[in-house]
């Protein structure tokens, strides 16, 4: 289990050294192909461009954080490879392939030279990269999946967009995953290729038989990471497949990262600091003063950049990462052989165990570090059998049965031996690498040395020292280099990176420790649960209803191997980062976990705050209410928009370290993504929403129940009914509950219960069998939730008591104590009367002792089931003349041991009957004056009482209307708000630009579903003229306060006139005070 923590401590990134010779696409790059996208699914928010360049100054978002306040870190990141070789001259010469914003080397017709986008990798009509949670990015056939059918979902016919006509986009394609086909390991990943072809400065040839090959014949696979999970929110990974696509083999060969800080924002970097700090392994830059730009923000946090894999040599017989291995590389050869003797192919096994923590163990030869896990044998017949667990052994295309769209097996899944495509194997292991790690590392003012000229830039990475501490204060630029190391035709050697963030030095030190364990699990991750789809957001007057999906709920851990799903968390706020959300701080005063508005979590008994925490902040796991899939949010302002995120929670991992320690990790939540460009666009992801509340419209009749709710059940549980999307409801529609049990004596278990519309005689079942626990909420019906709740047997105390006649003796109920520790007890679900007579009016059935019958002065009778209970008295009776016993209450002190017995036809029961409620009634001896009871007077025992079959409710609903008699009266209720407007309001959104203000807004609320509104000066001046065409569910406008010429309008007193074709007119004022 603590390997799992590990492994889900991290994810892992990438590997080292050779690829599984990744197969080139025939297609070459072209720069006309750039597009732009965003990675924003964490804290950090950048742009990137398909060629390898993460962030653009001075364009915004360009290493963003924390996301959504608009303080940048990074101006630019560029991936550089140069190369040493022979042109067709016969000389020496350093073509360097790489794509920046400035300074880079162009043709004479000021073409670029460098890194092109590869066709294919992205939907053509998409402005973006292809990005994993926005399948419009996607293209419909991916061009290195050719020999797959290019991962085309069979359940869709190819197309562009909405080929089926469904109002849905076709998911064409499966994603193109790093762990596998339709694999979403991280919570975003983008993917795109990108080749040198454009580069044609260099008299060479990469292909001697292919002229029109230019460049050095590199083709680059590139993949972008991000996770949520608070122990890595503060990062974005990257890696590149770099591939010798061409027929020239480069005897010295650099890989390189350049990046050009901007601590501060965009025009603050003449005063950041730089340095590289050894015992990390990072460099990390900060700001001078301490203040950001614009506005002086503060304080300004620290950037980071971590170097994670290098390319790998597997041909010179030297272990170059110290891992007890040598020359370990990850061309695809198949398994190999199984070794079975000591040290299994380990050429070092004290090195290994001293890097890996671990001892050698059997494995499978190119298995080199040997962790690859095969599935697990549970029933010992040597084939895997469904539903024992996979672990790594998943197959080519890296799905399970239990990842979302799997479908079905796949060659090498369960065959007992590591294939390509499986974690922990060939490229999704970086340990199957001979790296050679960082070689060089300069800190320098930017401009230096310039990305056009390769012999100066020969130089600096050749002689550029290994990675030191060197402070420099200036606008910073970066080198990380690695090599030389030869290339050979056809090979592919990798390269990774993490740029990170963090408020301090320590808070940098704490995620640097995060990524590291990331890489080293192979960039498999704590993987939150799938994200519930928002099936709708409905605004009111002063509420807001969100409903959901239950999809999240069957999502599988395949680290933990179980179904981890916790609960769900809802988050509100007025801007669409949610940063007034994130409020709940570690001990050192840093944001680190959201506040939700609502919660709803399983009951499980796993609630409260998590044992694991982060710097103090504990994860609040829920208290166990019991889930649902619908919230109406009633703490809103009408006219202000909020945006809301459904996200759901996993349960975290809880354990022991060797030590006893305690170890593990925090809940991990899913991620939600709203983007907003800054012509106030909105892209929402599927878990979240954009909603603003407000008054109905004029002449609007909300649903409502038709009559009276009719009940036929035994059953005492509530019955609500609500009307979450009033728009759905059915005028005029009949339903019937019918609930069923499925046990004998109807006390304990979930009853269940099924709806149908019984409309006209009708009768449509409208869902499944939906049980009951103590709660229960309906699936949405019809625009409906019905909420159940389910009560347990025990005594009604309001309802128990005498019904007739004015004794005083006092009451008890309960059980009998003697038989408390056998199976005979139990609280009955029924309603009894006691009547008391002066004669012999029953008999008592003495089951468990003598006498066997006995004739009594009352009878007990079962009101619920319309019966005469069977009872017993055990302690007090009277003899007649003929010596024969009887019950007399008349004559007692007090009434003790009247017990009701039930029949019980249970095959487990051999008495056949179990004991139920015991009465006792005696004199009060508070009171002087007692009155016994007296014939005739009646002792009513009520129930609580759950469901059970037979039981039904039936009721008729009226939908929401439209009353043009009622729109006419509501015209007198057309009114401004605020009103006066006094410089601002606070539902006003902020502006979409690092300063300034939003837009000015008021609102004209109570509105006709369709009017014409006008507004006037004072002296009869039209200022603006605004036609409404309202929806069902809101009746009112907003107004910006620019005039019809687009100016803003002058403080003071407006008229306005409102004009409903059929309804009438209404005419108010209105006044804006500066």
């Amino acid at each position: 289990m603590l390997k799992k923590i590990l492994v889900l401590l991290v994810i892992l990134f990438l590997s080292g050294v050779v690829f599984a010779q990744r197969k080139p696409d025939p297609n070459v790059g072209d720069t006309r192909l750039r597009r732009q996208g965003l990675m924003d699914g964490n804290l950090v928010r950048t742009i990137f461009i398909n060629w390898g360049e993460i962030a653009h100054w001075p364009d915004s978002p360009s290493g963003e954080w924390p996301k959504g306040t608009g303080h940048q870190y990074v101006d630019g990141v560029a991936l550089v490879v140069q190369a040493r070789t022979i042109d067709e001259d016969g000389k020496v010469i350093y073509p360097m392939e790489t794509q920046y914003r400035e300074f880079v080397d162009r043709g004479p017709e000021n073409q670029l030279w460098g890194w092109g986008p590869l066709p294919g990798y992205f939907n053509p009509k998409s402005t973006s990269p292809a990005i994993s949670n926005n399948p419009l990015s996607w293209p419909n056939f991916w061009p290195d999946k050719a020999d797959e059918g290019g991962w085309v979902n069979p359940n869709e016919i190819p197309n562009d967009f909405d080929d089926d006509g469904n109002g849905l986009v076709d998911d064409v394609v499966y994603w193109n995953g790093f762990f596998g086909k339709g694999v979403f390991n991280a919570d975003l990943e983008t993917y795109f290729v990108f080749d040198d072809d454009p580069d044609e400065e260099w008299n060479f040839y990469p292909d001697p038989a292919d002229k029109s090959r230019r460049g050095l014949g590199l083709e680059v696979a590139a993949r972008y990471f991000q996770w949520s999970q608070v122990l890595a929110e503060d990062v974005i990974f990257a890696v590149y497949f770099i591939t010798n696509e061409g027929k020239v083999t480069y005897d010295s060969t650099y890989y390189c990262f350049y990046i050009d800080w901007g601590v501060g924002g965009t025009d603050d970097s003449s005063d950041d600091t730089g340095d590289y700090n050894t015992l990390l392994d990072i460099a990390w830059a900060w700001d001078g003063d301490g203040f950001g730009t614009p506005n002086n923000w503060y304080p300004v946090g620290v950037a980071g950049f971590a170097f994670l894999e290098s390319p790998g040599i597997y041909d010179d017989g030297k272990d170059n990462d110290e891992d007890g291995l040598i020359d370990e590389d990850r061309l695809s050869k198949g398994p190999g052989d199984w070794l079975t003797t000591y040290p299994y192919g380990i050429d070092d096994p004290v090195q290994f165990e001293k890097y890996f923590k671990r001892a050698p163990r059997p494995h499978w030869s190119n298995d080199e570090d040997a962790d690859w896990d095969g599935f697990t044998d549970v029933n010992g017949n040597g084939i895997w059998d469904p539903k024992e667990p996979l672990n790594d052994d998943v197959g080519k295309d890296g799905l399970g049965p239990y990842n979302f769209g799997y479908p079905g097996p796949d060659e090498g899944e369960g065959n007992g031996m590591p294939d390509p495509g499986e974690p922990d194997f060939d490229y999704l292991d970086k340990d199957e690498a001979d790296q050679i790690g960082l070689t060089g590392f300069r800190i320098f003012p930017v401009h230096t040395y310039e990305l056009w000229n390769e012999k100066q830039n020969w130089q600096v990475f050749k002689s550029a020292p290994p990675p030191h501490s060197q402070q420099v204060t200036a606008n910073l630029g970066m080198f990380f280099s690695s090599g030389p190391f030869p290339l050979k035709a056809g090979d592919t050697q990798n390269y990774s990176m993490a740029l990170l963030f963090g408020e301090n030095a320590q808070d940098l030190v704490l995620t640097k420790n995060t990524i590291q364990q990331i890489y080293n699990a192979d960039y498999r991750f704590a993987k939150p649960p799938e994200k519930p789809k928002l099936l709708a957001a409905v605004p009111g007057d002063h509420k807001v209803t969100l409903i959901w999906d239950s999809r999240a709920e069957q999502s599988w851990d395949p680290f933990l191997q179980k179904y981890d799903f916790e609960g769900y968390r809802i988050y509100r706020s007025t801007e669409p980062q949610f940063l007034e959300s994130r409020i709940i701080t570690d001990a050192y005063g840093r944001p680190t976990f959201g506040k939700p508005i609502a919660q709803f979590d399983l009951k499980d008994g796993i609630q409260g705050l998590h044992p694991i925490d982060v710097q103090g902040a504990h994860f609040d796991l829920g208290t166990d209410s019991g889930l649902r899939h619908y919230f109406i949010d009633t703490d809103v302002k009408n006219g202000q928009t909020y945006y809301y995120a459904i996200v759901s929670y996993d349960q975290g991992l809880v354990d022991t370290s060797a030590t006893g320690e305690l170890a593990g990790i925090p809940p991990s939540e899913c991620t939600s993504k709203i983007d907003v460009d800054v012509a106030g666009n909105v892209t929402l992801d599927i878990n979240t929403a954009v909603v603003t509340p407000g008054v109905p419209p004029a002449g609007t009749i909300e649903a409502s129940v038709d009559g009276d709710i009719h009940r036929e059940t035994i059953g005492t549980g509530p019955f609500e009914i609500e009307f979450v999307i009033p728009d759905s409801v059915k005028d005029g529609h009949e339903y019937a509950v019918e609930f069923g049990d499925t046990t004998i004596l109807h006390d304990h278990g979930s009853p269940f219960y099924v709806v149908y519309d019984i409309t006209g005689g009708q009768r449509i079942k409208l869902t499944d069998t939906i049980w009951i626990d103590e709660t229960s909420r309906s699936p949405l019906i019809d625009g409906m939730v019905l909420n159940i709740a389910n009560d347990q047997v025990e005594i009604d105390q309001e309802r128990t008591g005498w019904i007739e006649g004015h004794t005083t003796y006092r009451w008890r109920v309960n059980l009998d104590k003697r038989f408390s520790g056998s199976n005979l007890n139990m609280n009955y679900p029924a309603d009894y009367e006691i009547l008391f007579s002066n004669t012999i009016i029953d008999t008592a059935e003495n089951r468990l002792g003598y006498p066997p019958y006995l004739p009594c002065k009352f009878r007990i009778t079962n009101l619920t089931e319309n019966i005469n209970a069977h009872f017993q008295f055990l302690e007090y009776y009277e003899k007649d003349s003929t010596l024969s016993p009887y019950y007399d209450w008349q004559n007692a002190d007090s009434i003790e041991s009247a017990m009701i017995w039930v029949d019980d036809p249970s095959p487990k029961n051999p008495y056949k009957m179990r004991t139920t409620w015991r009465f006792y009634f005696e004199a009060d001896g508070t009171k002087e004056d007692n009155v016994p009871p007296q014939p005739g007077d009646r002792f009513l025992l009520a129930t609580k009482k759950p469901f059970r079959s037979g039981d039904r409710i039936t009721f008729k609903v009226n939908g929401k209307k439209y009353d043009p008699e009622k729109a006419k009266s509501d015209l007198d209720k057309i009114a401004v708000v605020p009103n006066p407007y006094v410089a601002a309001a606070a539902w006003e959104p902020k502006s979409p630009f690092r300063t300034g203000r939003g837009e000015r807004r008021i609102y004209f609320i109570n509105l006709p579903a369709e009017c014409t509104i006008r507004i006037y000066t004072i002296r009869g001046y039209l200022v603006d003229t605004i036609e409404h065409h309202g929806t069902s569910v809101t009746g009112q406008e907003a107004w910006n306060l620019l005039s019809k010429d687009g100016q803003e309008i002058a403080y003071g007193v407006y008229i306005f006139h409102v004009e409903a074709p059929g309804i009438g007119e209404k005419v108010g004022k209105f006044a804006v005070i500066k």
